[in-house]
């Protein structure tokens, strides 16, 4: 049975960086560290077998795990063949039977077996589930801490980066990247101390699991009784369906019991089950003591552009009533209040080139040339460029304007309309000292449309302008080439 939270849809403008970071971190511990578990194996299991350990320990072993175990004389007898190596790697890891090896009489009388035990012991303890894997009748903090980021195979990280990052990307926009960060790390924490309290097993315990059942839990706490989208897989049954969150919770929370009371698998049960309660109590108690904030407006899915929208439709009513002052004084406020945005330049220009206001003209195209993307402008500033080459339109032809204006449309690709800004500068007196550089950029994507009367025009101004210029060098050769 799988029901998982569908409800709010990716929004890349918000990245779950925290997320992400989490997956990387997962996935590079697998690869890198984990990576190297074969060979700490390997390296265990040869100073075993080259200790005489296994002679030693056999009969011991099987007879131990024959009375734990209740095994009949056929599972006797099919642990008695084991090859050699298979058997050194079960008994090795068998940390039950370690503990009770240790207190044996025999064993403590021995100093030598002691001896290669512990050397056998110190390599198997170099393997990451032994080192940092939670085992509970071994409590550490290590192990407590570092199992949440450890895992068996692949499809175990698999499987739990998949559920971590579909639980985890609308949990962290709606509780922020370090709250959010701060219950997964301590859901997981829990996950372990409730395996410790309920099972005090000798097997160590690996996987995001229990941290990953915290956020479910915690997606029940934030939520409430809000209606939201759960997509489920019931056996051949697949869909989409709504209910209040808190609905859930009951099967979610049976899912996990049945497993920790019914269940034969090596599936860590109590880790689910302490991860999911854990995440939902500490949510919704945080949530009804008002320590814990959400954000409400991505709950509900607001368009977190709504406010922007709202004042620029408000704009648009002034402009269209002619109330051009109240239009430009509220231009200025919005153009602090929401700097950088196009469609809010695209709608002053007009209004500051028509009344020759220079604060807001001014305003607008600082705002205009400090965007990273020209390409996101280029309609504005193509009809910039085009507004310069009219001789009444003054505040344009400023040498800074048409500079700024150059080099944006020079990283637009547009050099047509860069033609006409070249041109004004090239008749200003003194030359900005940029211009040759510009000028080059402008001749290669010239050469690129194959303009050849463009080119040469730029490579006379160079030549009577800038006679000494490396760049009027490297025209020259350019325009060779184009000739060819």
């Amino acid at each position: 049975m799988i029901i998982l939270p569908a409800d709010q849809p990716l929004d890349w403008r918000r990245p779950p960086v925290i997320t992400l970071l989490l997956i990387l971190l997962n996935t590079l511990i697998y690869i890198v560290y984990q990576g190297g578990d074969q060979e700490r194996t390997e390296q265990a299991r040869q100073l075993y077998l080259d200790g005489g350990l296994l002679n030693r320990e056999r009969a011991l072993f099987i007879d131990h795990l024959t009375a734990r175990e209740k095994l009949d004389a056929d599972q006797r007898r099919a642990v008695d063949a084991m090859r050699r190596q298979d058997l050194a790697s079960v008994i090795l890891r068998d940390l039950e039977f370690e503990d009770w090896l240790h207190r044996a009489p025999a064993f403590q009388a021995d100093p030598a077996w002691q001896q290669a035990r512990q050397h056998a012991e110190a390599a198997r303890d170099r393997i990451s589930a032994q080192r940092f894997g939670f085992i509970p009748n071994k409590f550490s903090l290590q192990g407590l801490f570092g199992a949440m980021f450890l895992h068996g195979s692949f499809d175990h990280l698999l499987g739990n980066m998949i559920f971590l990052f579909i639980c985890g990307f609308a949990l962290e926009a709606a509780l922020g990247r370090w709250v959010y960060l701060g219950l997964y790390l301590a859901s997981g924490l829990a996950s372990h101390l409730l395996w410790w309290a309920l099972d005090p097993a000798w097997v160590a315990g690996i996987g995001a699991s229990g941290a990953v059942s915290g956020l479910m839990g915690m997606t029940i706490g934030v939520y409430g009784l809000r209606r939201i989208r759960f997509f489920y897989w019931l056996g051949p049954l697949i869909g989409y369906f709504k209910a209040p969150a808190l609905w859930i919770f009951p099967a979610w929370l049976a899912k996990e019991l049945y497993g920790v009371l019914l269940a034969d698998d090596h599936v860590n049960y109590y880790a689910h089950l302490g991860g999911l309660a854990f995440g939902f109590l500490a949510t919704w108690l945080l949530r009804l003591s008002g320590v814990l904030r959400v954000d409400e407006a991505y709950l509900n899915k607001e368009d977190p552009d709504a406010p922007f929208k709202r004042e620029l439709a408000a704009l648009d009513q002034l402009i269209g009533r002619f109330a051009l002052d109240q239009a430009a004084a509220r231009g200025l406020d919005l153009l602090q209040r929401y700097p950088g945005r196009p469609a809010l330049l695209e709608r002053l220009y007009p209004l500051a080139k028509s009344r020759q206001d220079k604060a807001l003209l001014a305003a607008v195209l600082k705002q205009l040339f400090s965007l990273p993307d020209p390409a996101t402008t280029l309609p504005l500033l193509q009809k910039l460029a085009d507004d310069a080459a009219d001789p009444q339109q003054r505040l344009l032809q400023h040498p800074t304007v048409l500079l700024h204006l150059l080099q944006h449309l020079l990283k637009a690709g547009d050099s047509s309309r860069a033609l006409l800004p070249w041109r004004r500068l090239s008749q200003a007196n003194p030359a900005p000292p940029q211009l040759p550089g510009l000028t080059l950029q402008l001749a290669k994507l010239l050469g690129q449309r194959r303009d050849l009367r463009g080119v040469g025009e730029l490579v006379q101004y160079l030549r009577r302008a800038f006679p000494d210029a490396e760049q009027t060098r490297q025209l020259a050769v350019y325009q060779q080439h184009l000739a060819r």
